[in-house]
């Protein structure tokens, strides 16, 4: 029995304070409630609580200084160049003789009576410049022996070498030289050089052997060029006597 009212009573406290609790929390809910949805029509009611503009301040730094003011120019003196005068020079004047010479001096030109002036061992009739021992009508500039009516730096018969302005002759009929038999058994081979002077006509008039070979084959090869014909060697466009090496050459088929 005693237990019961216990429980009872407890109980009883219980459900009383969980509606006192209940009952304030449901009051500051309210509260809150109201006070929101009162704040949001005072809002509606004064719209520039929330719209009015800000102004804004914008600060800058203030400007520099103007710069100095420049230095005044220095004042550049100006120098006047002074005036060269120059002396005038004494000019010297020129008095004409009053008497004239009655007889002027002859001179003679020296060169002139030279040039005209034979020299000893001369010829009757030759001219300024020509060679003692020369031939009348000849070329100034010629050599004693030359031809009558040659070229001026012509040589005459004496033969020249080739080379230089001596331009060489050209064969145009040429004696193959004939194989010995001996050296042909033998079978030599080789070259054979000789030199030639061949006239202003083209002809072969001396010749020699240079450098050889053996069993009469330089024989052979002196004897055919000896009958060689040439195109003449020239000088200055002339055709001239000249010295003229040739190679003949030895081979076996």
């Amino acid at each position: 029995m005693f237990d019961d009212v216990l429980i009872e009573s407890a109980g009883k406290d219980k459900t009383e304070g969980r509606g006192v609790t209940a009952l304030l929390s449901a009051i500051v809910h309210i509260v809150i409630i109201g006070a929101v949805i009162a704040a949001g029509y005072y809002v509606k009611k004064n719209p520039e609580v929330i719209q009015k503009p800000i102004q804004a301040f914008m600060v800058s730094a203030p400007p520099p200084p103007p710069p100095p003011p420049p230095p005044p120019a220095a004042s550049s003196a100006t120098t006047t160049p002074k005036p060269h005068v120059e002396t005038p020079k004494k000019v010297e004047t020129f008095h004409q003789p009053t008497e004239t010479p009655k007889e002027v001096p002859q001179v003679e030109n020296t060169d002139t009576a030279k040039s005209d002036a034979g020299v000893v061992g001369g010829q009757v009739g030759g001219v300024v410049g020509g060679v003692v021992g020369g031939v009348a009508g000849g070329v100034v500039g010629g050599v004693v022996g030359g031809q009558l009516g040659g070229q001026l730096g012509g040589t005459g018969d004496r033969p020249v070498r080739v080379g230089g302005d001596v331009q060489a002759p050209v064969a145009i009929n040429r004696i193959e030289p004939q194989y010995t038999e001996v050296a042909r058994k033998a079978r030599v081979e080789g070259i054979v050089i000789i030199e030639a002077i061949i006239d202003r006509n083209g002809n072969v008039t001396d010749a020699r052997v240079l450098k050889p070979l053996p069993l009469g084959l330089d024989a052979a090869a002196l004897e055919a060029v000896k009958r060689w014909k040439f195109k003449p060697g020239t000088l200055n466009g002339q055709p001239v006597p000249v010295i003229y090496n040739l190679t003949v050459n030895f081979r076996l088929q």
